[in-house]
């Protein structure tokens, strides 16, 4: 399943007008927001715990393609206190820091009278839906999945005095239930103990927003994130350049935002006798429409992004397609 690209993006409906200064809510109270959705995903990867993905002949190769349909809900509650400054929330994360494909988060925001927000969040550690290879390199027999658990949180300081300056970061861990990685292709325990997966994640993130034209803003980002494993083979150094395009015309908003960057791993992979560089690129773009047929509450949306990782090492190629479309409602 590709739930985390799904995730942020529906998530990035659900909060996409916070890029602009205005009340954190119309009015004090609940407020919940649910969105049903259904949509087309495939793409290549080794990672992908599909059933058909499960054997490998050789690990030349970036794993089968895969495509599917797929429904799935998404939503978000949030609880405003009567000065409309301060509010809680609980709902989907669109902060991913690790590889976690779906995540809850847990948190608060408090807006200041100068238009600047501050948000502190938190998400549990849970295994729903984020799964992995308990040996991703064992070759003509079935791979066994196993779970894996992400947990942090994360800071945001948007719209710095009034500025359109945004600064964020977030700490993230992550464990395997079984890691058994290398141990199919390897006998040496110390290289055995350099693919281990278990990371403490950290990104920070600098941004800026600015018009354009009327109803047309820029977003650049600039992102940079430090990944710690307890295996020196899995440790990274990530920078990413972001610029998102946001467009408002009445009911329509419309927000496509393309991504690239490069990782650097820190030690040689054993399993390839190679130390891995990496170059990403990505774009995702959503539409929504307002009060489709006059319907009150109502929000019609459209999905799509694609992705692709090119790695040195062939086995760590990837890509990735979502298409999606649904309804979302304010209760």
């Amino acid at each position: 399943m590709r739930l985390k690209g799904i995730s942020c993006l529906t998530a990035g409906i659900l909060m996409s007008y916070s890029a602009i200064a205005q009340p954190l809510s119309k009015e004090a109270g609940w407020e919940f927001t649910l969105s049903l959705n259904v949509g087309y995903s495939g793409g290549e990867s080794q990672f992908d715990t599909d059933s058909d993905n499960e054997t490998t002949n050789d690990l030349n190769n970036n794993g089968q393609s895969q495509s599917s349909t797929l429904a799935y809900p998404l939503g978000r509650v949030q609880y405003t206190l009567d000065s409309l400054k301060t509010q809680f929330f609980l709902g989907n994360s669109r902060e991913q820091v690790s590889t976690a494909q779906f995540q809850y988060e847990l948190g608060i925001v408090h807006q200041f009278n100068n238009d600047s927000k501050l948000t502190f969040a938190v998400f549990p550690k849970l295994s729903m839906l984020n799964e992995t290879w308990e040996d991703p390199f064992l070759v003509g027999s079935d791979r066994q999945t196993t779970d894996e658990k992400v947990g942090g949180g994360r800071i945001a300081v948007e719209r710095i005095f009034g500025s359109p300056l945004t600064l964020k970061y977030a700490i993230a861990s992550s464990s395997i239930d079984n890691e058994r990685s290398g141990q199919s292709q390897l006998t040496d325990a110390s290289e055995i103990a350099s693919l281990q997966r278990d990371s403490v994640y950290q990104r920070v993130e600098v941004e800026t927003l600015f018009p354009v034209a009327k109803g047309i803003l820029l977003k650049p980002n600039l992102q940079y994130t430090h990944r710690n494993a307890e295996g020196n083979a899995n440790s990274y150094d990530n920078y990413t350049v972001q610029l998102s395009i946001l467009i408002f015309r009445d009911r329509h908003t419309l927000i496509t935002t393309i991504n690239a960057g490069t990782r650097t791993y820190q030690q040689i992979n054993p399993i390839f006798d190679a130390k891995q560089n990496l170059n990403h690129a990505g774009i995702f773009s959503i539409y929504s429409y307002k009060r489709p047929f006059d319907w009150d509450r109502w929000t019609w949306t459209m999905m799509g992004g694609y992705s692709q990782e090119n790695s040195d090492i062939s086995f760590y190629d990837s890509k990735s397609f979502i298409v999606s479309t649904g309804l979302l409602y304010k209760f």
